[in-house]
């Protein structure tokens, strides 16, 4: 339970708008929970400085936002307009609070907020809309797959290995730990072995070593849905309540959802391969791709993969380094 869901469940009983709670007092700026006169959640985040440059507030469909002066600075307000959010709203809360709290400058404060402003207004939206769709839902069914199997071989804290799983950012690398890069693909076992890369960035290595984990699956009855993995790496992660903490944001960020028929979906893991990119694997990156090219989507298969097929020792070694 993260802080924001502990004050709104310390308030309960006491849902007028003149009881509130403030989270993470030792943040640049003020955050307060508190209910509505309706009895909806509310954050009400205070910027207490002369510095604060312009900016405009997102959209959302299912949240209320109003920003207004007050002596000083700057009083956002959010108002929950639909209580079967709640969870999402205080992981959206916490998800605000701890990406800018190492932010010791207003502007560069204000700047994240932004940020991760947009990203929940889309995440939102989504959610009203089409859902996770169910290619989504195969692609983080794979890192979850993965990010369970490197828990267990305990590479590395908890805490650094939930951090090193970007995949929910939208980065080129999936995960990374210390000088290892991990990009997983998932696919389904009927189809043929390729690999389909979706960027100039995504192979290039920049001076860490990197894997690709491919992770073939096929639908079955008989076997686990992404929300039960999810389940099982968050139950791996119970000793470290920081680590949990930051799963479930990330997972939030993912757009998985219980409401979503694809989340249901069940798979077995049928294998798993693991490629290692050595000088001479067939990759594009900024380095030799022609002057103008500056993207590029590719599929990769054929003999020329299979010189680069490792071993998921030989990787988990390159880990423990």
């Amino acid at each position: 339970m993260n802080e924001f869901e502990a004050r709104w469940q310390a308030l309960t009983g006491a849902k007028h708008e003149s009881t509130r709670l403030r989270a993470y007092p030792d943040h640049l700026f003020d955050f307060y929970v508190q209910y509505s006169g309706a009895g909806n959640r509310e954050l009400i985040l205070e910027m207490r400085s002369e510095e604060i440059p312009e900016f405009e507030l997102p959209a959302f469909r299912n949240i209320e936002i109003t920003k207004v002066l007050m002596p000083g600075g700057v009083r956002i307000a959010m108002t929950l307009l639909e209580p079967e959010l709640a969870r999402n709203f205080s992981v959206m809360c916490y998800d605000l609070a701890e990406r800018s709290k190492a932010e010791r400058t207003v502007i560069g404060a204000v700047t994240i907020l932004m940020r991760v402003f947009e990203s929940w207004a889309e995440l939102f939206k989504r959610r009203l809309d089409d859902g996770i769709s169910k290619e989504e839902v195969v692609g983080l069914f794979g890192e979850l797959l993965l990010l369970e199997d490197l828990i267990q071989e305990d590479i590395t804290s908890l805490g650094t290995l939930i951090q090193g799983w970007r995949g929910p950012h939208g980065d080129a690398r999936d995960i990374g730990v210390g000088g290892v890069r991990m990009e997983v693909k998932t696919q389904r076992s009927t189809g043929s072995m390729q690999l389909r890369i979706s960027s100039l960035e995504q192979l290039n290595d920049r001076g860490d070593s990197v894997f690709i984990v491919l992770q073939r699956i096929s639908a079955s009855d008989k076997g686990r849905s992404v929300l039960e993995v999810a389940q099982a790496v968050q139950g791996l992660l119970s000793t470290s309540p920081l680590a949990t903490l930051e799963f479930e944001r990330k997972i939030a960020l993912t757009g998985m959802d219980e409401g979503s028929s694809h989340c249901h979906d069940r798979y077995d893991s049928d294998e798993r391969v693991v490629y290692s990119i050595l000088e001479g694997f067939p990759r594009l990156v900024p380095e030799n791709v022609p002057n103008g090219v500056v993207a590029a989507q590719y599929e990769i298969a054929g003999p020329s993969l299979e010189a680069f097929r490792s071993t998921w020792s030989v990787l988990i070694e390159a880990a423990h380094a």
